[in-house]
């Protein structure tokens, strides 16, 4: 088989119902010089024998069945072995356009560029939601915007959704053991391109249902979620001087994030168990307090939590827990 150009990597734990879908629109592309990566994790349902028939049937795909489960781990595992210059990644319970590769990588061709990005749409129960932001256009970005559009999620934070190249990661990680990987890491990697290519239209399917990650909030996923934006507060912080006049609206951005994710953490009375993390967003919003680029509304609230507890708890929390 010759050197595939691009590394699809599929982490794959406990998603049997869905896993068919995906490989028959992975394996089917337009664009055929692929490896497929299997990330298989501790799957109790069947999924972990059925990597191991796709590899019987097909030479492009490989399996791994690692002994530690996450998604995070997963990818960071197939990262280590793919042989493609190029990466991308897919979650085995969606499935994608059967010319998503072939269009991103001729972009990426095209422009010489380090990663090209997409759109998705929400599937549900058979239903596609249509993405607004699908008009078909073409945007090419230097670092500064590439990176200024990520934090503000003008551009999903999805790894599942770009082309990108495998050195990206030469320095880079998915944070494992937490939840809301993508989000604290996939500005980092617009960070390390010079040029990036969005464009606007959809090829990937995410799929809803019951078992999504996203439909239960519980209190280590919301403090997870707080870690994520407060390490996007650092970095901007860090990189003023790359985003220069959206370095204050971006600072305010995410201290904002910051502070609603501790006030829907403390709403939780789940919450009241976990005083560690309570105690780890405490300090980080009152070390943020200080920063006189803030906003003074948002600079009031962080100093309120810092100095006046009882008063933050009774505005926000005493009469509005779940």
């Amino acid at each position: 088989m010759m050197s595939p150009q691009v590394s699809v990597i599929i982490p794959v734990h406990n998603t049997k119902n869905y896993f068919d879908k995906c490989m028959e629109s992975v394996l089917g592309q337009t664009f055929g010089a692929i490896e497929v990566i299997l990330a298989e994790n501790l799957s109790t349902d069947g999924s972990a024998e059925m990597c191991d028939g796709y590899a019987r049937r097909d030479s492009r795909v490989r399996v791994l069945h690692l002994d530690k489960a996450g998604q995070s781990h997963a990818r960071n595992a197939a990262l280590t072995v793919a042989r493609a210059m190029l990466v991308c990644f897919v979650d085995s319970d969606d499935y994608i356009e059967k010319n998503m590769l072939e269009e991103l990588h001729s972009l990426l061709v095209e422009h010489d560029a380090d990663m090209v990005c997409s759109n998705f749409v929400y599937e549900s129960d058979g239903n596609v939601q249509a993405n607004d932001d699908d008009d078909g256009k073409v945007l090419v970005l230097d670092k500064k915007q590439a990176t200024e559009k990520f934090l503000s999620m003008e551009i999903n934070n999805s790894p599942c959704t770009k082309l990108m190249k495998k050195s990206l990661f030469a320095n880079l990680e998915f944070p494992e053991g937490r939840f809301y990987e993508d989000h604290a890491i996939m500005h980092r990697v617009a960070f390390g391109c010079d040029k990036v290519v969005w464009l606007r239209r959809s090829f990937y399917y995410y799929v809803q249902h019951a078992a999504s990650t996203v439909h239960v909030i519980t209190p280590k996923k919301q403090h997870d979620f707080f870690i994520a934006d407060y390490g996007r507060y650092c970095f901007v912080e860090n990189e003023k001087s790359l985003l220069g006049s959206d370095y204050v609206r971006l600072l305010n951005l995410e201290a904002t994030r910051c502070f609603k994710h501790f006030r829907t953490f403390m709403r939780n009375r789940q919450s009241d168990a976990d005083s560690e993390a309570r105690a780890d967003m405490v300090a980080k919003l009152s070390a943020m307090s200080g920063n006189k680029n803030l906003k003074n509304k948002i600079r009031t609230r962080l100093r309120i939590v810092k100095n006046t507890f009882w008063l933050f708890y009774f505005i926000h929390i005493a009469f509005r827990r779940k």
